[in-house]
């Protein structure tokens, strides 16, 4: 069996990050934990003291997967989740041994000696410890879109799946009426997605996106720094726009002008990429602001145009150096 298989026979499925949900489960996890330290250990206690133990790394477990966008109901579907969505291998199958020791002492009334309890427990306490950090300390990383893009364009899905491998919890977040931006549309959009930032927070901006971050990033409340943050075909100046309506449009993100002295203290690093034949130019004049105000690194791809589907452009391996 694999996750997918586990999606299909509807033991897994989808939702959406319930935090509540997840405050709570923390709650009885600690509850079950603080239960078990209060049992002391005999041949009487030990397969309740494992019993308690297991629900409380199980109910974290149960947290950690609701954070990532998933409901599990069958206990064999966490080894998968942790092995093929967070790719932690060696977290999954320390689970999965947990697990049968744990069905075997419930299900089939198999005797456990008390060294054999301390063992099992201690490697218990150490798996939930583990999977606790991962629930607290998770990476979170936004994809904002371009100007006439949506979730499912270019490289965003391919971007979305390798950052999941790295453990990070994606979102591409579809922006309103993005066949005609409006500045405080999308900043308000991207506040509602984002909400509080902090130095696990990740940014990665196409175009108008990039727009977008540096603008939300202004007028944020926020002292610290967030995690890196990667711009493809960012831009402060254009030109060869297509039409009067596209100037129209365009000219309020070219002229409403924004302090990038808020922006650069809350920047632990960004990168941009930028094309040598960027249909909407001024890449030296962009290249040179990046640089300047944002101290940015700029890197120059070879004909990538403005990093769309249409270029060709659907994998950006590139992104993920920047990124680790």
């Amino acid at each position: 069996m694999d996750f997918n298989e586990c999606l299909k026979k509807r033991i897994a499925k989808k939702v959406s990050e319930d935090k509540e949900l997840i405050i709570s489960l923390l709650k009885t996890s600690q509850n079950k934990l603080d239960s078990e330290k209060k049992l002391e250990l005999s041949e009487i206690t030990s397969s309740s003291k494992i019993s308690l133990l297991y629900d409380s790394l199980r109910e974290i477990l149960e947290a950690l997967a609701i954070k990532n966008g998933y409901k599990i109901y069958n206990h064999e579907c966490y080894t998968y989740f942790l092995k093929e969505i967070l790719n932690e291998s060696l977290k999954g199958d320390e689970f999965d041994e947990i697990r049968k020791i744990r069905n075997s002492i419930n299900y089939y009334a198999k005797e456990i000696s008390i060294e054999e309890a301390k063992d099992v427990l201690e490697r218990i306490r150490e798996l939930r410890e583990e999977i606790l950090k991962l629930l607290l300390s998770m990476k979170r990383a936004f994809i904002v879109h371009r100007w006439g893009g949506n979730p499912k364009s270019d490289w965003y899905p391919w971007l979305k799946k390798e950052l999941e491998k790295k453990g990070f919890k994606v979102e591409v977040p579809e922006m309103p009426n993005t066949s005609e931006p409006k500045i405080n549309d999308w900043i308000n959009h991207l506040k509602k997605v984002v909400g509080k930032l902090d130095n696990d927070t990740y940014f990665i901006g196409h175009s108008i996106g990039c727009q977008t971050i540096m603008r939300f990033l202004e007028k944020e409340n926020y002292d610290g720094k967030i995690g890196k943050a990667v711009f493809i075909a960012g831009w402060f100046k254009l030109d060869n726009l297509e039409g009067e309506k596209v100037e129209v449009i365009a000219n309020p993100w070219i002229n409403t002008s924004f302090d990038l002295n808020k922006v650069k203290p809350k920047l632990s690093k960004l990168t941009v990429f930028l094309s040598t034949n960027e249909p909407y130019g001024f890449v030296e004049e962009n290249t040179k602001i990046f640089k300047e105000k944002l101290n940015a690194k700029v890197i120059i791809k070879k004909d990538k145009g403005h990093f769309t589907g249409d270029d060709g452009v659907i994998e950006l391996p590139e992104i993920l150096a920047e990124i680790n």
